[in-house]
């Protein structure tokens, strides 16, 4: 994970869709500020030692003129799609649009709210993967919360439920990669909430950890749970990864395998996926005390302030995912005395960690 990815949550919209309304603060409400993907696509670049990997152009996909909503992020990859010598963008009709060059492809119906992520990580690479090598991405990331003034919607500690829910297909897979090596190659396409410590003032404001839902992974039919430092190059983070077991995020608990055969292409389905996050972001925050994350971070400092999804292909794969009906709904809990005088008021010490939620 590219540690890029925290500080863009650092000066976030002001506008966000997490904003309470003061006459119904307990209501559900939708954080995604965009969900059908309508708000424009800031384009970072390569990342080092390409370039410094800042926003370098717009991904159009509406006639909105403003400042773009999601970022579409392309570490360690080639074929810049910021550059217009070696991409072309489309406008197919009124609600579809594309951006496409030799090593990536984007698409978006901003009517039915979905978007095609493809990697074409064979031309990214010149040898295989080598240990401690990077490795192509390709990931679109938005906001959740202005990170100055965090909405209280995103806050871990006043979660009763956060539900998340989408659906994928994965429309092409092609592997590139013989004889692979299975802890040093894979297609994996994920999605990680940003679980950040927001508290104005405190020493751990701005730690984080990424929080995971498993969504395709080449090297397993399903994912199961894990943990572990975010590494294996050199501009990895380094802070907690937590990832769910994939049977709890799938709705009828099968992937993207059946029978033993692969569903992409011809056989492709849609594969649903519903989880409430809430109590597993608590499990996850107590495992990372455990094993010595936010040593200066409580329970209450914690705010779920951005997300991404998309591939990462430390192999030679090819590869398309379609996702639709994203959605992020909070539902708050009820305000406690002690909650009402602010987060300062009551400590969670994370002595221990219990168990997973039930499934």
């Amino acid at each position: 994970m590219h540690f890029r990815l925290v500080l863009c949550c650092s000066l976030l919209l002001a506008g966000c869709a997490s904003r309470v309304s003061p006459s119904d603060p307990l209501q559900p409400r939708e954080l995604l500020p965009d969900p059908t993907f309508a708000g424009w696509f800031h384009i970072r670049g390569l990342g080092l030692p390409a370039d410094d990997g800042n926003v370098q152009g717009v991904f159009r996909t509406s006639g909105k003129i403003g400042e773009p909503v999601w970022t579409l992020a392309q570490w360690a990859s080639k074929h810049n799609l910021a550059d217009p010598a070696v991409t072309r963008q489309l406008q197919i009709d009124a609600h579809r649009f594309a951006i496409t060059n030799a090593s990536k492809r984007v698409s978006v119906d901003t009517r039915s709210g979905e978007i095609e992520l493809a990697l074409f990580a064979s031309a990214c690479y010149d040898h295989p993967r080598l240990q401690g090598e990077s490795w192509p991405h390709l990931l679109a990331s938005v906001p959740l919360t202005d990170t100055r003034y965090a909405s209280r919607s995103c806050r871990v500690a006043t979660l009763k439920r956060l539900d998340v829910s989408f659906a994928c297909r994965l429309d092409a897979f092609d592997d590139r990669h013989p004889n692979a090596d299975p802890k040093l190659h894979a297609a994996q396409f994920q999605l990680f909430l940003y679980v950040q410590n927001l508290k104005q003032g405190d020493d751990g404001f701005g730690d984080m950890m990424w929080f995971g839902i498993p969504i395709f992974d080449n090297r397993f039919p399903i994912k199961q749970e894990s943990y572990q430092r975010d590494g294996g190059k050199a501009d990895a983070s380094g802070k907690f990864i937590y990832s769910l077991p994939g049977k709890a995020c799938l709705a009828d608990g099968e992937g993207f395998v059946r029978n033993g055969k692969l569903l992409a292409g011809k056989d492709a389905r849609w594969v649903d996926f519903r989880i409430n996050v809430a109590p597993w972001i608590v499990y996850a925050y107590k495992l990372a005390r455990k094993n010595g994350y936010f040593p200066t971070t409580d329970l209450q400092d914690l705010y779920v302030s951005g997300m991404n999804f998309g591939w990462e292909m430390p192999g030679a794969y090819d590869a398309s995912m379609r996702l639709r009906g994203l959605s992020l709904v909070a539902t708050p809990a009820p305000i406690t005395e002690s909650q009402s005088r602010g987060p300062g008021a009551t400590q969670d010490k994370a002595g221990g960690h219990e168990g997973p939620p039930r499934q």
